[in-house]
């Protein structure tokens, strides 16, 4: 038992990762980020009476930005353990999800 526990330990902390993993994971998440962000700019661009919700634009800017930052630090630096890459990438995800919920529900400004 205490062996497993020492295995599952030693994955859990691990910082090694493959090469090609480690690309690919990061490739998928700024193709994932950048569409959902670029589908709300889309939106923004072409849907009429969205006016209001350029402060959202702005901020989607920034949300983007940030989101490249985190996904090059965990392509550049093999240092991160293992629980904590993925729980970065888990966050990442649901993060965007949430946003497009939120982004996708607004309503049109009214004047």
């Amino acid at each position: 038992m205490a062996e497993n526990l020492t295995e599952a330990k030693e994955k859990l902390l691990s910082t090694e990762y493959p090469r090609w993993r480690n690309l690919l994971s990061c490739a998928i998440l700024v193709l994932f980020t950048t569409g959902m962000v670029s589908g709300w700019w889309y939106a923004y661009y072409t849907a009429s009476d969205i006016e209001c919700h350029k402060g959202i634009l702005y901020f989607s800017a920034i949300w983007l930005a940030v989101q490249w930052v985190v996904i090059g630090y965990l392509y550049r630096y093999q240092n991160v353990p293992k629980f904590a890459r993925e729980a970065i990438k888990l966050l990442i995800l649901l993060g965007n999800v949430w946003f497009g919920f939120f982004i996708f529900s607004l309503q049109p400004c009214t004047q």
